[in-house]
């Protein structure tokens, strides 16, 4: 656990086992939901290894797949817990600046149950000798100014054109050469302008070489803010922050789909043969669709081969989520002409005719085909 970057030392809310306090103290939460992939999928399992997890340690979503570790045919329970403590030097108290791990492996044999404990101190370097509450003095290896890197500067955040600023957001930062050279780079990002425990996320471990860096798959209309940590090998400085908004994602355009008009009864969708007596032989099912945002009243309007109006047109439509349909009720009228039928999507809103038509024929009857 001691080999995790710094950053990553804790445990997402989602992972099985995961407890939001642990002796009192406070966990350490690196996030509250584990991504599946990038450079910020879990490092550390809080419970015991669990072969059915996904790549990286992601979380399983069934923790009773998590298994023991069996040696000697004797099984092994392995608990894992990272929280937040408080740490001292001679003169300054930092408040939650450490984090302390604790493994707990239980198992029974022969001689009956055994349970032990390890826990460490781990800290981020430049803050002195531990003074804790675990019982006096630990002695971690002092480091000097000359050790930690200086803190980037990271620039003022000029958003993304549309449509990459919807969802990104570009970074640039710089590195002081004072202090020690920077091994690694870290962005820690939040909706919160303070970063509280469990509403920030990280990408760590950015090559020293880089000094940009654009942060994907961010939510529309959302104001981040952002800092960059560098790392000297174990010690790390923090940039000053700076904060975004993304663009609002964009509205789709109305988009007039084609229209279909179509036998009833014969399903067929180029004509209709009149019975013996010119009457029409079935309705007729109108169907259309749009896509996109369409703020405006449709209705379709219908004309014979002379351009006059159809019996009862205009047809109103039923409309669900973009889907128009209406049946014309023609079985049985002797109002049909015969010819080539002309049907149009109407802009009732604007009383305009829009460029979506469908022709349809009335045959007379005894017609091989229509």
């Amino acid at each position: 656990m001691r080999a995790v970057p710094y950053a990553q030392v804790g445990f997402y809310a989602d992972q099985p086992g995961f407890v939001p306090t642990f002796e009192g103290l406070t966990s350490v939460s690196v996030g509250s939901t584990s991504p599946a992939s990038g450079q910020a999928v879990p490092l550390i399992q809080p419970e015991t290894p669990d072969p059915s997890a996904a790549a990286g340690y992601a979380p399983d979503p069934d923790p009773t797949n998590a298994v023991v570790i069996t040696q000697g045919s004797v099984n092994y329970s392995v608990l894992r817990y990272v929280v937040w403590i408080n740490a001292q030097d001679g003169l300054t108290t930092y408040t939650q600046a450490y984090k302390r791990l604790t493994v707990i492996v239980s198992w029974s044999d022969q001689a009956g149950a055994h349970t032990v404990r390890q826990d460490s101190v781990l800290y981020p370097g430049g803050l002195g000798t531990y003074q804790g509450a675990m019982g006096g003095p630990t002695s971690t290896t002092a480091t000097t100014t000359a050790l930690n890197p200086s803190a980037p500067i990271l620039n003022p955040i000029t958003p993304l054109a549309d449509p990459a600023g919807e969802t990104q957001v570009s970074l640039v930062w710089s590195q002081p050469v004072a202090g020690a050279a920077a091994t690694s780079f870290s962005i820690e990002y939040s909706t919160n302008p303070s970063f509280p425990a469990g509403n920030f996320s990280v990408i760590t471990n950015l090559p020293a070489s880089t000094t940009t860096h654009t942060v994907p798959s961010l939510s529309s209309d959302t104001t981040y803010y952002f800092e960059i940590i560098a790392y000297a090998g174990t010690n790390s400085a923090t940039s000053n922050r700076q904060s975004s908004t993304t663009l609002a994602a964009a509205v789709p355009t109305c988009q007039l789909g084609q229209l279909n008009v179509t036998g009833a009864t014969t399903l067929s969708t180029t004509g209709t043969i009149l019975q013996t007596n010119g009457k029409m032989s079935e309705n007729l099912a109108l169907a259309w669709t749009t896509t996109g945002t369409c703020a405006d009243a449709y209705n379709i309007k219908a004309v014979d081969p002379t351009n006059a109006a159809d019996p009862t047109s205009p047809y109103a439509l039923n409309v669900n989520s973009g889907s128009y349909s209406a049946t014309v009720a023609s079985s049985g009228s002797k109002s049909w002409a015969i010819g080539l039928h002309t049907f149009t999507v109407w802009d009732v809103s604007t009383n305009s005719a829009t460029t979506v038509v469908k022709t349809f024929k009335v045959c007379v009857h005894g017609s091989v085909s229509c």
